[in-house]
């Protein structure tokens, strides 16, 4: 099962949109089963006969956060809202049984508390299942390194203590950057793939963020992949 989280980058500067077209070719060209996408123009998104797309209910008025599940495999729709952000979420069927994937988008403003949201919001979204979230959720450990303090790394101490494990960081022991956005003066990695503790623990294969020129060309945000000994039904 291959999942591949991108933000497309609709907001400011705004110079993205005209290209989500290709991003969505590009990223279905990467033959994922599962997209979770953020700051996606809804005008842009694939035919349904590629797949299954849910909408985030928060929006903006032409872009949104959404799941997308190939064509094949049912997708049911889950609803959930965080305040200030956006999420959207369903569920498959799976080798492992019922699985919940959520998109997330942790909103702009105070985003220590919207972060702090999303949190309760995931907890109980995800309680007692098998899960995969994914997303931007404008949190990067090296910020802590660049500005101090320990809040970002306060925010990923918490969900590992509500159970999430996170894939790319678990991997690689390190962050890679995700964001090159011209606000970002530094190495941040603002996107991010959780599992369920034993989903992590037994059946993550790789993660990792795909950066190349055409990626860079078509967004700020590098795309998350992550391979799971996971077959969906």
């Amino acid at each position: 099962m291959r999942i591949v989280s991108w933000n497309m980058g609709c907001s400011f500067p705004g110079r993205y949109r005209r290209t989500h077209a290709d991003a969505w070719k590009y990223l279905l060209g990467l033959q994922p089963d599962v997209v979770f996408v953020q700051e996606a123009l809804l005008s842009a998104a694939p035919a349904a006969d590629r797949g299954i797309v849910v909408w985030s209910a928060d929006r903006g008025r032409e872009s949104a956060t959404a799941v997308f599940v190939r064509a094949g495999v049912m997708a049911t729709p889950v609803k959930v809202r965080a305040r200030a952000s956006y999420v959207a979420a369903a569920s498959v069927e799976s080798s492992i049984g019922p699985l919940l994937l959520a998109s997330v988008h942790v909103g702009p403003g105070d985003y220590k508390e919207n972060r702090r949201v999303v949190v309760q919001k995931l907890r109980k979204l995800t309680a007692g299942q098998r899960f995969v979230v994914g997303g931007d959720v404008n949190a990067a450990r090296h910020w802590d390194t660049v500005y101090g303090g320990r809040t970002h790394a306060k925010f990923f101490a918490t969900l590992g203590k509500c159970g999430f494990h996170d894939c790319h960081w678990t991997q690689h022991g390190r962050e890679v950057q995700s964001f090159w956005g011209r606000q970002a003066k530094e190495a941040y990695q603002c996107d991010h793939i959780f599992t369920d503790a034993v989903t992590g623990a037994r059946l993550v294969r790789d993660c990792a963020v795909i950066d190349n020129a055409e990626v860079r060309a078509l967004s700020d945000h590098g795309p998350l992949r992550l391979e799971l000994a996971i077959d969906l039904r």
